[in-house]
């Protein structure tokens, strides 16, 4: 299930310097938020490896299937009314599987690194 346009997430702002940034705005009122921590809502971490991968593939136009992650590192929470974004770095592409780092931010903090790994179809 895709969690783009308006369902999960929306897409912002996008800027291509080097690196591909993506700023998103969260769907404060998913059902997911209820029920994923009721009384303090967080976006799952699930969610957000789900959301990079589909900023991929709109970005490149192909299917992206995660093949794993060399490290997730969490090291803040991201809330529903953060508008985090997504920097995309060190893209690598050969023989239909691919690789990127992922960092999640704003203006003040990282939330989470993360290396991933895909199969691209």
């Amino acid at each position: 299930m895709k969690l783009i346009n308006d369902f999960f997430f929306i897409v912002e702002s996008l800027e291509k310097d080097g690196e591909y940034r993506c700023k998103v705005r969260l769907n404060k009122e998913h059902p997911l938020y209820m029920v994923h921590f009721p009384q303090n809502p967080v976006t799952p971490g699930v969610c957000l490896v789900q959301i990079s991968s589909e900023i991929l593939e709109e970005h490149f136009g192909k299917e992206f299937i995660l093949k794993g992650a060399g490290s997730i590192k969490f090291k803040k929470i991201v809330k529903r009314e953060d508008t985090p974004t997504f920097i995309f770095s060190n893209y690598k592409e050969q023989e239909g599987e691919a690789s990127v780092f992922v960092s999640v931010e704003d203006e003040r903090t990282q939330y989470i690194k993360m290396s991933l790994h895909y199969q691209v179809i």
